[in-house]
This record gives structure tokens, sequence and C-alpha cells, in this order.
């Protein structure tokens, strides 16, 4: 028993190191993880945090839902990158995964996300706040490496950071870049670290990069989250600077993300 009161929890498992953290804190409070993974990595990096492992396709919801019950799950959080580009590789869908796509009213990640947790409360199943298990992710507000940013980097912070709740709001990403409070480059369905690539592109150094959450925030799904392979995108573009929104964006692997950022002369910092 634990103080969430929850015995057993459905992890279903994206890419990154993210199922791998919560499975672990998970497994520090005497919960036992069944995970459902999407691709073979995560469910190898998941099987010895787990009673149970299962390997799906992403199109699979049929499957996935029918595992659940099996296990007898009754609370699940979704955690991981899931490219939302594979919808559009023609990817192999079960009758249930149609059923699902073909009364949305577009295909947006809050309208997507939305319709399959509504799937999986129709079935009895609580999707759970990701900040259950990974409230040490989230920076509080701060300079959080020794070099801190510049009066034209603090600038195009700030307007950066409008534009990017403007985007978010818009479900359309949540990341920009920006140079002289000129957006270089707005995240869309490509991803983080490819929105960096392109905004780092348009200008020789000095790019700043803002990520933020939505205005409405979920934290049972899609939760802005930075890392190595972010700081590393931004080092190979030259830029300078890296803002997230406090205590809503997660930080992953810390210490060694700070350290390659101060190695490198890039300021991150949580407003």
């Amino acid at each position: 028993m634990t103080n969430l009161d929850i015995k057993r929890l459905g992890l279903i498992a994206g890419e990154g190191e993210l199922p791998l953290i919560l499975a672990t804190e998970a497994n520090s409070k005497g919960i036992s993880i069944i995970s459902i993974a999407f691709t073979e990595k995560a469910a190898k990096s998941l099987k010895p945090l787990s009673k149970a492992v299962y390997q799906y396709g992403i199109g699979e919801a049929g499957k996935v839902l029918r595992c659940l019950k099996n296990e007898g799950v009754k609370d699940v959080t979704m955690v991981g990158k899931i490219e939302k580009r594979l919808l559009f590789k023609n990817p192999k869908l079960d009758l249930k995964a149609i059923k699902i796509l073909s009364r949305l009213k577009n295909k947006n990640d809050d309208t997507i996300m939305l319709a399959i947790a509504e799937e999986l409360t129709k079935e009895g199943i609580k999707v759970l706040d990701q900040k259950l298990f990974l409230k040490k992710l989230f920076p509080s507000k701060g300079y959080l490496t020794k070099n801190i940013p510049d009066g034209r980097e603090r600038k195009d912070m700030g307007y950066g950071f409008k534009i990017a709740k403007e985007i978010a709001g818009l479900d359309i990403g949540q990341t920009v870049v920006v140079k002289d409070n000129t957006i270089l480059a707005v995240e869309t369905i490509e991803g983080t670290d490819e929105a960096i690539k392109r905004g780092c592109e348009l200008c020789k150094a000095g790019a700043v990069v803002v990520k933020v959450s939505k205005p409405k925030q979920d934290n049972r799904f899609d939760i802005p989250t930075i890392g190595i392979k972010t700081i590393e995108t931004i080092i190979n573009g030259s830029g300078s600077a890296l803002a997230i929104e406090a205590e809503k964006t997660m930080l992953v692997d810390r210490d060694a993300v700070i350290k390659l950022a101060e190695e490198n002369g890039v300021s991150i910092t949580a407003v």
C-alpha cells in the first residue's frame, strides 16, 4: 500500500528516459508495473522494473485495452515520446484505433490524447497525472547554469515566451526559436529538436530557445520536456540560451544537462 493507494500501475511507454524514471519511482513506492511499450528498446529497458511487459504497435489500441483489462489494471500513466508523424506513414490500425481516430474533429495532440484518455475511462481505467511520480523533474524559477543570459537574450526570452504560449494554446507546438525579437522557428509536428535545428540555421549564432507548457496543460500527457539531446541540438546550432517554463517543464538528467550547457556556454533559465 502507498500514499497513492495504488498497488498496480499500467505504464504506456513511448521513447526516451521518462518511462524508466517513472517506473523506478513507482517501484520505490511499492507499486507493481505492467508495461506496454511501443518499441523494442522501451520494452527491454522496462523489463527489470515491470511485473510484465507487452509490446504492441502504435495502432493496436484494441490489444492495449484488452491487455490492461486482463491484467486487472485500474490506473495508468502515459509517458515518453511518441512520434505523431507515424500517423502519416500509414501505420497498421486495428478496428478500435480506426474508430477512435474517425470521430476526432482534428488530429492535434490534445484531441488525440483526450480521446485515448476517454476510451480508457470508459473501460474503468483512470489516467493519472504524471507529476504524481515525476515531480522532482520540474525546476523552480531561476538560473540553472552558472552562466546567465545577457540583456539581449533576456529580451528574446520574454518575447519568445509570449509567442510560445500563444502557439501552445493553439495546440501547434510548445517551442520557439528567437533572436533579436524575431521568431526564427515554431515547433510543429516535427518536434522540438528539428525546430531548434531550423531556427539555428537562420542565424549564425546566438539563437534563444524557449519551451513552455500549454495554457491549459493536462498533466496526464504531453508535458514539455528537455534533456541532453535538447542541449546538444542547441550547441550544434551555435545557440546561446534556453528558457523553460518554471515548475511546468520537465528536465531529465539535470546534472548532466547543466554540465554540458555550462561547458559550451549555453545558459539555461527557468522562467
